[in-house]
């Protein structure tokens, strides 16, 4: 993977930060591509204009299901009675990290990539984390 940086502030090119790098790839690149987005909800727009996250209920404490893939979310509406207003929306890990402190009241557990149909204990026992162990998952990137 390679490191870019803005050459000066002004500039809307970025430059690889390495001569080794320069060859590879010139400008136009930015270090925040879909690639770097590998975080994934179902949310949905409120009237608001705020994007909602659909979370669950599970022993009465909220769970917040995050994807690795586009597509295994776009599964799991599919086999889900989600209504059209629901979507998939990449999300930075920063900005995940914001989204979690904000829901603090509201989500304690994290489900990573749950799987399409419903939710098996087993299943959810092996892929649910609570909410600050997987911040500092984040963090630890």
């Amino acid at each position: 993977m390679n490191m870019y940086a803005r050459r000066n502030s002004t500039s809307e090119n970025w430059q690889p930060l390495t001569e080794k790098d320069a060859g590879s790839s010139r400008g136009a690149a930015s270090p925040f591509s879909e690639q770097s987005l590998a975080h994934y909800l179902i949310v949905r727009r409120e009237p608001t204009g705020f994007e909602a996250p659909h979370t669950f209920f599970r022993h009465g404490k909220g769970v917040l299901p995050v994807f690795c893939a586009k597509e295994a979310a776009r599964r799991f509406i599919t086999s889900r009675d989600f209504d059209e207003r629901w979507y998939v929306r990449p999300f930075s890990a920063g900005e995940l990290i914001s989204l979690l402190f904000a829901l603090h009241e509201r989500v304690t557990w994290v489900m990573v990539s749950p799987l399409p149909g419903p939710l098996l204990i087993e299943d959810a026992l092996s892929h649910i984390t609570s909410r600050d162990n997987f911040i500092m998952s984040l963090l630890v990137r």
